[in-house]
């Protein structure tokens, strides 16, 4: 793999190398303005002890961090152009890369071969499975969440970043093998707008379900400076206005 760097950003406090297609993105990054609670959530949540376990990773803002942080990260991706510059940037920072397994298929319930699709163009971070009737398409293979556990190595403590652009919904009642942890927290984020756009008319009920599977969890909204307490029972929350949470077992 040929690898081009010579653009960098600090993530927590360490110095990361990009050879990736995504400068605007990481101009933003740099500005603290993409996520900043997200980020901020990682540094409190994730050091050595921790498998951090990225579901829509992309190009790896999320998964270089943790990996910065000590973790081992498993990255999960389906989009092949953002699986190739995951890899250019997981090769131009070889001490991270160490600690990262690249997972490159889906996460779905139900397993198989699925469909995804973009709006733009395979790579721009929004692909989803709900956009399967877009013009521009592919397939992948698909694991289901009992199958993701049964890799998963033994560690202290679990964290789940989930960013799925909508199949999020179908997928956290099915989640329960990936959280089946005694210290594990989950950052979730949901897209009731892509939802809606893909024809689903019962938005509201589609995140009770999801939801659900947070019964008796801990919530927390994400904010910009991180975390902040909004309910004891996760499956009581407001989903639809607020769309990141940190979700931690009770």
């Amino acid at each position: 793999m040929k690898v081009t760097t010579g653009r960098s950003v600090v993530l927590g406090d360490r110095r990361i190398a990009l050879a990736d297609d995504q400068p605007t993105f990481w101009e933003r990054v740099a500005a603290d303005s993409w996520e900043p609670g997200t980020r901020r959530l990682i540094d409190t949540l994730v050091d050595a002890s921790t498998l951090f376990v990225d579901l829509g990773a992309w190009v790896g803002p999320t998964t270089l961090q943790a990996a910065a942080r000590g973790a081992r990260v498993v990255a999960v991706e389906a989009d092949p152009a953002a699986l190739d510059q995951l890899g250019r940037n997981l090769a131009a920072n070889p001490g991270l890369a160490a600690r990262v397994t690249v997972v490159p298929k889906a996460i779905h319930p139900d397993g198989g071969t699925v469909t995804f699709g973009a709006r733009r163009k395979p790579g721009d971070s929004m692909s989803s499975l709900l956009l399967a009737g877009a013009d521009t398409t592919w397939q992948a293979e698909a694991l289901t969440p009992a199958a993701l556990a049964e890799r998963l190595p033994a560690s202290p403590r679990r964290v789940i970043k989930i960013d799925l652009e909508g199949a999020e919904y179908a997928l956290l009642p099915a989640i329960a093998p990936l959280v089946a942890h005694a210290n594990v927290a989950v950052i979730a984020s949901f897209h009731p707008r892509v939802l809606a756009e893909s024809g689903e008319t019962e938005v509201a009920n589609a995140t009770r379900r999801a939801l659900a599977a947070f019964a008796g969890w801990r919530a927390h909204r994400v904010t910009e400076a991180g975390a902040a307490t909004e309910a004891q029972d996760a499956a009581g929350i407001d989903a639809v206005a607020h769309d990141e949470w940190l979700f931690v077992r009770s």
